[in-house]
């Protein structure tokens, strides 16, 4: 969707989620539904763009202090792709109000699923 960063490759790698559900599983979970959110999210843009990266290793780099935010840079490079805004201001947002970037990403990816369709 971006004209620079990634591409989207294969569209049917992503699943269309309900925000709404997200939120209610976040509430019941206490916040653990996050976690996984991450990690589907990982697998699905490293199956459906160019990106190509190791899930499970970027998945375990959140938990490292200063790796982290390294895994949080490539990760809104590779968002890119789904979102039409500039990797930069993604980080920016995931430093600031981590909750808007998970509503563009997973927007992003529900319209690149619904393109497959």
């Amino acid at each position: 969707m971006s004209g620079s960063g990634r591409e989207v490759t294969d569209p049917s790698a992503f699943r269309e989620r309900s925000l709404l559900k997200q939120v209610l599983f976040t509430v019941l979970t206490l916040g653990l539904y996050i976690v996984y959110w991450y990690y589907i999210t990982f697998t699905q843009l490293e199956a459906g763009t160019d990106a190509e990266y190791s899930p499970v290793l970027r998945f375990i780099g959140l938990f490292v202090p200063i790796v982290n935010i390294v895994i949080i840079w490539w990760f809104a490079q590779d968002c890119e792709a789904v979102v039409e805004q500039d990797g930069l201001l993604i980080f920016l947002a995931e430093l600031v109000f981590p909750p808007i970037v998970w509503y563009l990403v997973q927007s992003g990816i529900n319209e690149a699923a619904a393109a497959a369709s």
